[in-house]
């Protein structure tokens, strides 16, 4: 095959996390460059509908089980309907146990290779039942689309990222040496969407190298052109380019074929996605890939009537497919390198309800397996199953884990800093006002230390590319806040010289109007006034006119480009062409 990898690129209108410079300069000195040493792969099974996970991780101490009964007359599970896995307790030492239908799960929880982390959800601060109507609360609760969104993404002090966690993650890793995009899905996810691209799609069957050919229709009817390229040479020329793409395509399949499906992993709907993410793991040199992040996904989880055997039933072919893909990599020395974790959309309601179902919850529990979980115990706080008690409000459980704090325990183990998992999760910075314990729960191994305490920055110039006489870029960083810069027009920049490099954590600025007008403002940063590298994309709040800080997370820093396009002025359109900067001021180390 002679098809360049950009020529691919191309051709296939493929753009993958590693197509483009890094989104952050965070990312460790490794890079994604395949070294079997250090390969690891994520694996989200992403369970729609909202999973009733406190029927599959079930209180087995006798005080609280009686409340889990007590609570659901009609679809708790027996004593003999359970699987105790004696001395595992959650940190404050109430003992759990699993739903029946999944012994293999309980066997793996026994020896310490599964764990779960219970009580978890979307949180922006810690919330307690006693602070709940102070704190901030995620929007939406209890929305399917809403929520799916809020699992995988991340909460940016306003409003949720454009873009998944793992997404931004693996641009902060990328290296630009992969053959194809090591972010996989078998269906539509927000998880693995980042500012250079989303995800490569797969299926059991296999892989495209461009998603419109898994359509045989299409694939076919591009084949017959093909077969008959006999037009003008401007024909013959574009069609190449499809030819090149199909044998691109037969070189992806050429790899994979030396990796045959693993018959030990049920042929269940689940099953088969697990088989051929095992392929793919396998194929991960050949592809150049030392990170890959996998999305399988099962629904069928929004069971508000008749719940328990529809429930126990998917919950049967989840253990089954689960535990045959870790005993399937562990035969292979595979499992210490894999890590595969459960989300979904919440948990359900504490109590049952009259169709012997649940409804929309919160707080949920997840399971996370691989070789180097540290097991033997869950991880959180298992609720009290009271209807409104001290871990509830009305029928909903309040989460004691954010999901941001689960998302983060994997991208550390991944092989990001403090730094670049404080960019991706704002929310888990230890120096908010109501900071959560630890950006980290600790299922993968030991953390470090956060970074050291962000100071404010010299800053040596600043220049626009357009400005006012009477309001210079000078105004915006001479320390008065009754002075600023002023332009109008779209695609202005303003760029500020720091006085040496530096690891950026904060930029803050303030401006006129900015309690009655949002400000558009995308940040880049660069190291020698040339090449800029993107950060973020800033939509202002609206709500004040003092300062706003704006997370951001780049190393090895001098320059940093503001790129200004107007605002939404809710009472004259003809001003939304104008920028200011009041005060500007730069945090890092």
């Amino acid at each position: 095959m002679n098809l360049s990898r950009r020529d691919f690129i191309k051709t296939a209108a493929f753009a993958s996390s590693a197509t483009a410079l890094p989104l952050s300069l965070t990312l460790p000195t490794q890079a994604l460059a395949n070294d079997n040493s250090d390969y690891k792969a994520m694996v989200c099974l992403f369970l729609f509908g909202g999973n009733d996970s406190f029927n599959m991780v079930v209180p087995n101490s006798t005080a609280n089980y009686t409340n889990y009964v007590n609570a659901r007359p009609d679809i708790h599970l027996s004593t003999a309907e359970i699987i105790g896995i004696p001395g595992f307790t959650d940190e404050s030492g109430q003992a759990i146990a699993l739903n029946g239908s999944m012994p293999e799960l309980a066997q793996l929880m026994m020896a310490g290779s599964a764990t779960t982390v219970v009580n978890v959800g979307t949180l922006l601060e810690p919330t307690t039942k006693a602070n709940l109507g102070a704190v901030k609360s995620p929007p939406n609760l209890g929305a399917h689309n809403k929520q799916q969104l809020a699992w995988q993404r991340s909460w940016n002090t306003s409003q949720y990222h454009p873009y998944g966690w793992a997404g931004m993650m693996m641009e902060l890793l990328a290296s630009g040496s992969e053959v194809v995009s090591p972010k996989m899905s078998f269906s539509g996810n927000e998880l693995m969407n980042s500012l250079t691209g989303s995800d490569l799609r797969i299926s059991a069957e296999g892989l495209r190298a461009m998603s419109p050919l898994a359509i045989n229709s299409i694939n076919n009817n591009v084949q017959k052109l093909l077969d008959n390229n006999t037009g003008s040479p401007f024909a013959k020329s574009y069609l190449q380019r499809f030819q090149d793409v199909i044998d691109f395509q037969t070189s992806l399949n050429d790899t994979l074929e030396q990796f045959p499906e693993d018959q030990s992993i049920p042929a269940s709907y689940l099953g088969k996605q697990f088989r051929m993410v095992k392929r793919l793991i396998q194929s991960s040199t050949n592809l150049s890939q030392g990170r890959q992040v996998f999305f399988v996904s099962i629904g069928g989880f929004d069971n508000h009537s008749n719940q328990r055997g529809k429930h126990d039933g998917i919950l049967a072919q989840i253990d089954a497919a689960l535990s045959a893909f870790y005993r399937s990599l562990e035969a292979d020395q595979l499992h210490e390198k894999v890590t595969t974790f459960t989300m979904s959309d919440f948990g359900r309601t504490i109590e049952n309800n009259s169709n012997r179902g649940t409804d929309h919850g919160w707080g949920s529990n997840q399971i996370i397996l691989g070789g180097q979980v540290i097991g033997g115990k869950a991880y959180g706080q298992y609720p009290d199953f009271i209807r409104d008690g001290a871990n509830a409000n009305g029928n909903k459980f309040i989460p004691s884990t954010s999901s941001e704090q689960m998302a983060a325990t994997m991208c550390k183990w991944f092989g990001l800093s403090d730094n670049s998992v404080d960019y991706i999760f704002p929310s888990l910075n230890p120096d908010n006002t109501n900071a959560f314990p630890s950006r980290y729960l600790g299922f993968l191994g030991e953390v470090t230390e956060p970074p050291a305490t962000p100071v404010k920055l010299a800053i040596a110039g600043v220049s626009a590319s357009e400005t006012r006489v009477d309001h210079t870029p000078e105004m915006a960083v001479d320390g008065d806040s009754t002075t600023k810069w002023t332009a109008k027009g779209l695609g202005i920049t303003f760029t500020l010289e720091l006085t040496q490099m530096a690891n950026l954590r904060e930029i803050k600025w303030s401006q006129a109007k900015g309690d009655v007008r949002q400000y558009f403002v995308d940040i880049a940063v660069s190291s020698d006034g040339l090449n800029y590298s993107p950060l973020s994309s800033i939509v202002t709040p609206g709500t004040t006119t003092g300062l706003v800080s704006n997370p951001i997370n780049a190393n090895e820093v001098k320059y940093i480009q503001l790129t200004c396009n107007g605002n939404n002025d809710p009472v004259n359109s003809s001003l939304t062409s104008w920028n200011n900067f009041q005060e500007i001021e730069v945090w890092g180390n």
